[in-house]
């Protein structure tokens, strides 16, 4: 069993994962994570399949693109938020990989966009979002739910077409031990839309017998301030209401992995982990998988949706989901990554991400909510993690500050927030 994808030849640096992302082309499909750089250009297949035929549609295509001589053929993109919603999933012409970026990400310039002044519009508007809250927090007194995830969108339209290779330098360059894709969506003849983020989570990842899992539940905003930083980090920490929140995940992630497991480390509590934006509370599993025949496309689907990004119980969660929040999340909170034909793959939680098309894109942030959760510091959360597009494209003006932030409608939620607690789909 081959656990790791070949190089291309001469990959043994970091210039040659740099030098994927110079030629990236905005039909091709890119997945940067600690571990490996991929990159795939042009398009054998495509398949769109939904959950219940998914890893036989994979697997059918994997066989199909080793019988047309590809010799390390792989299958990557995205599986929306609802796995029963088609996934968008290609097996590239052609096939570049490269050594992990690592450290060198972060010696990476910033790029400029060239993105002018946009005008930001929050989906829903931030006293709606308070709302959504209150919400939840009255099904969880009604002992309906322990935790739901709950998520905003903003949507910004430049004055020029978004330049995605100077945006994905800048997502490398910002989150260098995160998970980096783009993929293409929709018709490949013209300009496509495309999915892209840099997640810092990974959902699971498969390398042979071993199976890794690192779910985050639990965050802090970070601070330029180096104390009040640590501070924050340390609160984070032994917060009892982000212990919960956590544990919730833990729980069901080791419960969905142990079917698959001989054996399954699970940590007796979290640990931080860091972003540009965010403090995390973080847990690594690590498993020995009992059937070489189980993929990481089995395991990941197996996994979807975690409580990191849904909430539970699950079904309940799902469903209070789709009456709060006022649009289709498609593919954010749903999963990215590659599967080969050995079964070995990586497969990232599709958070801190956009969808964008020319010169529109519209940007996701979700907020785990429990009881001890209040309105304005869900919002307050939403807001940092739409940073992390946000600082990439370069977009830092007042407009989308007011947007985004809570100062500006603490006031206006509290004379309104409770007169309409179901908001309707945009």
């Amino acid at each position: 069993m081959n656990p790791i994808l070949p190089p291309m030849p001469g990959a043994s640096t970091d210039a040659a994962a740099l030098h994927l992302v110079d030629i990236y082309a905005h039909s091709d499909i890119l997945f940067a994570s600690p571990h490996i750089t991929l990159l795939g250009r042009g398009v054998f297949k495509a398949i769109t399949p939904t959950a219940n035929t998914l890893s036989r549609d994979v697997n059918a295509l994997l066989i199909s693109a080793r019988q047309a001589g590809h010799e390390y053929p792989i299958v990557a993109g995205a599986i929306p938020f609802d796995s029963t919603q088609p996934a968008c999933l290609i097996a590239p012409a052609q096939l570049d990989v490269a050594p992990a970026l690592g450290a060198q990400a972060g010696t990476l310039s910033e790029r400029a966009l060239g993105m002018g002044e946009c005008m930001p519009k929050p989906v829903p508007v931030p006293q709606r979002y308070c709302q959504g809250v209150d919400d939840a927090l009255a099904r969880f007194a009604r002992k309906e739910l322990d935790k739901v995830v709950l998520s905003r969108a903003l949507d910004i339209e430049a004055n020029a077409d978004i330049d995605m290779s100077a945006l994905l330098n800048n997502l490398l360059r910002q989150n260098p031990h995160g998970y980096t894709f783009a993929i293409p969506l929709g018709n490949k003849t013209d300009y496509p839309h495309v999915f892209t983020g840099a997640s810092p989570e990974l959902l699971v990842r498969r390398e042979g017998n071993r199976v890794i899992a690192n779910p985050l539940a639990g965050s802090a905003a970070r601070s330029t301030d180096i104390a009040e930083d640590e501070r924050r980090a340390a609160a984070l920490l032994s917060s009892t209401k982000d212990h919960h929140e956590h544990a919730i995940v833990i729980d069901a992630v080791s419960a969905a992995l142990r079917p698959f497991c001989t054996t399954l480390n699970v940590p007796e509590g979290p640990e931080l982990t860091s972003t540009e934006t965010l403090w995390h509370l973080s847990t690594t599993l690590v498993g020995e998988l009992k059937d070489p025949e189980t993929t990481s496309l089995d395991l990941a689907l197996a996994m979807h949706p975690t409580p990191a990004v849904c909430g539970h119980p699950t079904r309940q969660a799902f469903d209070a989901i789709g009456e709060i929040e006022p649009f289709e999340r498609g593919f954010f909170t749903g999963m990215v990554g590659w599967c080969d034909s050995e079964g070995n793959g990586e497969w990232a939680v599709a958070i801190r991400c956009a969808e964008i098309k020319q010169r529109r894109m519209r940007l996701y942030a979700g907020a785990g909510v429990v009881s001890g959760s209040t309105p304005e510091k869900e919002l307050a959360e939403t807001g940092t993690k739409l940073r992390t597009m946000l600082n990439a494209m370069g977009i830092k003006d007042a407009d989308v500050n007011s947007a985004i932030e809570v100062s500006q409608h603490t006031n206006a939620y509290k004379d309104d927030a409770r007169k309409d607690n179901a908001p309707e789909k945009a």
